[in-house]
């Protein structure tokens, strides 16, 4: 089991310096979805003043229920023109500093105990200790928090029946009925 200690000196032997390419912010719905919590929303959501609609869409892959009706499990920032909707023409986060896990902690995520790497060009760059360090407890939190939500999603979705002919969200906080 990984903790700070361990999970940095991964880090560290891995190496990562961001280049600042912006690639991991650009793409297709398809390949490039950031996928965050009600949590984050909100806290988006204030850094910017935006409303939750301009904020994310519905996770795409939907799945028919007995009802009749149709579900997903999470919500992804949106997309404009190819990019995230924070990324500037500048090439910068606009929301850098209320940027969601998993901008914090790409190209790197944990997937129960392992450590996963996703394709970036800034991988092997050399880390120092602290970066390394901050990196690994930022995956750790991030980890906790995606755990919480999924437990609170496990919740939501036992005690609430798709709604028949409906297309829904379901999060932490409850089920989210869907347009279009």
């Amino acid at each position: 089991m990984y903790g700070v200690k361990s999970l940095s000196e991964a880090l560290q032997q891995i190496g990562f310096v961001c280049l600042g390419c912006g690639a991991c912010c650009r793409g297709d719905e398809e390949t490039s979805r950031v996928i965050i919590s009600p949590q984050e929303i909100d806290i988006i959501g204030s850094a910017t003043g935006m409303d939750h609609d301009t904020i994310v869409i519905p996770y795409p892959e939907l799945i028919d229920s007995e009802s009749g009706g149709r579900y997903t499990f999470e919500w992804c920032l949106r997309m404009e023109n190819g990019r995230c909707l924070f990324h500037s023409e500048d090439g910068r986060c606009s929301l850098y500093p209320a940027r969601p896990w998993i901008c914090r902690t790409y190209p790197f995520a944990l997937d129960g105990e392992s450590l996963v790497v996703s394709e970036c060009p800034g991988i092997g760059g050399k880390m120092t200790k602290d970066e390394a360090t901050e990196l690994a407890s930022a995956l750790l939190l991030r980890r906790d928090a995606e755990e919480e939500e999924e437990r609170g999603v496990k919740k939501v979705f036992s005690s609430s029946p798709v709604p028949e002919g409906k297309t829904v969200v379901f999060d932490s906080r409850g089920m989210w009925s869907i347009h279009g």
